[in-house]
């Protein structure tokens, strides 16, 4: 039996989160069954959709929402080898027990020199959504300008990026609040 720790919402914050808008539990997981793996956090997410998502989808004593760069510690699913990594939706917990569905194995060959917590940003989801907005929907060309609206959230950084290397002019906004 492992134990887990999960941090839970205490109470639905308003301003910036403080310590007390979240606890700590503690929890006991059962024994895997077969297809089932165990899942030890490496890396959690703290992403802005947090905030109106946790107040609309969650009640206070929910485990945090979020997504985390996880490794395989036990495995009865033989899709899921133990020492392999991978992205999963368990929220803001140490351990978790997941039926392999709705998990995203990371390469096997994932280069050493890159951080797997890049998984969850450029080389994740915001990644590719910049990318497959820009590239696919905007479908930019060499020469034009782009301008970047939030430019300094996750998926507007990486558009500035991208549209830095592809067309050479750029315009990006932001607003940094240092009340």
């Amino acid at each position: 039996m492992i134990k887990a720790k999960a941090w839970a919402l205490r109470k639905h914050f308003d301003g910036f989160p403080k310590d007390g808008d979240f606890e700590l539990k503690e929890e006991q997981l059962p024994a895997l069954k077969d297809g089932e793996v165990l899942l030890e956090a490496v890396f959690l997410s703290v992403d802005p959709y947090m905030r109106p998502y946790s107040r609309v989808r969650m009640k206070e004593g929910d485990v945090m929402i979020g997504t985390q760069v996880a490794k395989v510690v036990e495995s009865r699913n033989s899709s899921f080898a133990v020492g392999s990594y991978l992205v999963s939706r368990c929220g803001w917990r140490t351990h978790s027990i997941s039926d392999g569905k709705d998990l995203t194995p990371l390469l096997s060959d994932w280069p050493e020199n890159i951080p797997k917590s890049l998984a969850l940003g450029t080389l994740g989801m915001p990644g590719l959504t910049a990318l497959y907005g820009l590239m696919e929907v905007c479908e930019i060309k060499a020469g034009e300008t782009v301008l970047v609206n939030a430019a300094a959230g996750a998926v507007g950084s990486v558009v500035g990026q991208i549209a830095k290397i592809k067309v050479g002019v750029l315009c990006e906004c932001f607003s940094v609040d240092f009340e």
